[in-house]
């Protein structure tokens, strides 16, 4: 799927016909980076040996991050940043994907000229490519989608792959509304994992299950931590005392705005978390 969005992305962006791997190597290495640096999507069965390319996309947020920043970031904004070895990724392009393409069941089809082993293919029709190129992204993400949901136990895998499709870069929304719930159960906003008092100034709202594998804002996620926490925690899980007591502050809550007869869409998607054990799931979920 990557090496076909590369493809329907570089017709749409150019009108030369011969291509070379290296400019499709730097599209894919793109959608992987935003994927993984994003959300940590998987893209292959096998943990202990992954796809080289996406080797090469960890070993560069590795040292991105270890050089600049660890927050998520997306590579068209950092590309001049890092040294990517895109002739490496053009050369792994010539062993399974660009002749494989083609090949569908029995059948060979020509959408682009290939000699095996070349570093350049001679696109046919790239002209009709780019007319449906809207057509043709909705499909790939679909598919895409298909197959990150056989690698990834994760919820929302198709707006994941869709929120950072084409350079956009996943954009969060404010948390501020979460306070009139949260203020109900914890009054005196007491941080969620120190237990001490919160200062005005270093209060936050923080996900115990990280966004960028809930890819949501869920009442019964959001708690007031300390900035200096919120920051420290990062995308790591934490412990299992910190997810019983996210379950039980959740019932105190729910029972809290209920006796306050404050029902709201985010009243309810709490009960039916409580309910359906949804931290619980989620928890073992994230946890593999």
């Amino acid at each position: 799927m990557a090496w076909c969005r590369a493809l329907v992305e570089y017709s749409c962006n150019h009108t030369d016909k011969k291509i070379h791997f290296n400019h499709l190597s730097e599209l894919m290495f793109k959608y992987y980076w935003d994927q993984t640096i994003f959300f940590n999507l998987e893209q292959g069965s096998n943990l202990k040996k992954r796809p080289t390319i996406i080797q090469i996309v960890k070993n560069e947020i590795n040292k991105y991050e270890k050089n600049f920043d660890k927050k998520p970031i997306n590579y068209i904004r950092i590309k001049d940043k890092i040294d990517v070895d895109i002739t490496k990724i053009s050369k792994t392009l010539t062993y399974d994907v660009s002749w494989r393409f083609l090949n569908l069941g029995s059948k060979t089809y020509d959408t682009y000229k290939y000699k095996k082993g070349d570093k350049h293919l001679i696109l046919h029709q790239p002209d009709i490519i780019k007319h449906h190129s809207k057509l043709l992204f909705q499909l790939i993400n679909y598919r895409w989608s298909q197959k990150l949901e056989d690698l990834n136990n994760a919820p929302r895998i198709s707006q994941k792959v869709r929120g950072v499709d084409r350079d956009q870069e996943p954009k969060r929304k404010s948390l501020k509304k979460f306070k009139q719930f949260l203020d109900h159960e914890n009054p005196d906003r007491v941080c969620f994992i120190t237990g001490k008092a919160i200062p005005e100034n270093d209060l936050s709202i923080d996900h115990i299950i990280p966004w960028s594998y809930m890819y949501s804002d869920d009442l019964w996620n959001l708690v007031y931590v300390n900035k200096s926490i919120n920051s420290s925690m990062s995308n790591r899980i934490k412990k299992d005392d910190i997810k019983n007591k996210l379950i039980s502050r959740n019932k105190k809550l729910l029972r809290s705005l209920d006796a306050k007869k404050i029902n709201t869409k985010d009243v309810e998607e709490l009960r039916l978390a409580n309910e359906k054990d949804y931290v619980e799931l989620f928890w073992i979920a994230n946890q593999g």
